[in-house]
């Protein structure tokens, strides 16, 4: 069996631990614990078994330590489709979103819906076009939506509408003719 090369002092296993205490993300703890059980000399598959990981991450995790120490290890990923636009970009989409239709920003060719109300998919045309953005899952337009502060409205299986009043006052003048019980007013002098 070859000895392992990689080995923690003191001092680097302290600092890994209190980085671990410190940390508020589950996918830098994992790495930081990961890193540290196997420079204290823990096997491989137990550190597996602990952290959950595979041994390929664990090797990777291992090296961008040596290489950049903790910093190397920390999780560097913006975080999938939010990161497609930046702080600003959303705070411009927003802002365009609430002061204008969507007929008033896209011309008529391009809108898929015709109306005069945002839909996820004149917001996915409209996203394309300004910022040459796509995402995989209307989840992500939908979420742009809720955030300048825009409810889902679902469309109701039925149209309904107040009848006219006419209509109303005919229905109810059927009901008093087919009313069983008539009430009867007389006068007293």
């Amino acid at each position: 069996m070859a000895h392992r090369q990689f080995e923690l002092s003191k001092a680097q296993q302290q600092e890994l631990k209190a980085e671990e205490q410190g940390t508020k993300k589950v996918s830098d703890l994992k790495r930081l614990m990961a890193v540290r059980l196997y420079g204290e000399g823990y096997r491989t598959h137990e550190i597996e078994a602990i952290v959950d990981c595979t041994w390929r991450s664990l090797m990777r995790w291992v090296e961008d330590y040596q290489r950049d120490g903790v910093a190397g290890v920390l999780d560097q990923r913006k975080g999938g489709n939010r990161a497609k636009l930046s702080a600003e970009q959303r705070a411009e989409v927003k802002e365009r979103l609430n002061t204008y239709r969507p007929d008033q920003l896209l011309p008529p060719d391009m809108r898929v819906e015709q109306g005069s109300f945002w839909t996820v998919s004149d917001l996915k045309i409209a996203v394309y076009v300004w910022y040459d953005v796509t995402w995989q899952s209307d989840t992500s337009y939908r979420s742009l939506l809720h955030e300048a502060s825009f409810s889902r409205q679902q469309t109701e299986s039925q149209y309904r509408s107040r009848p006219r009043d006419e209509v109303v006052a005919e229905f109810e003048a059927l009901l008093e003719k087919k009313s069983p019980i008539s009430f009867k007013t007389t006068e007293q002098d």
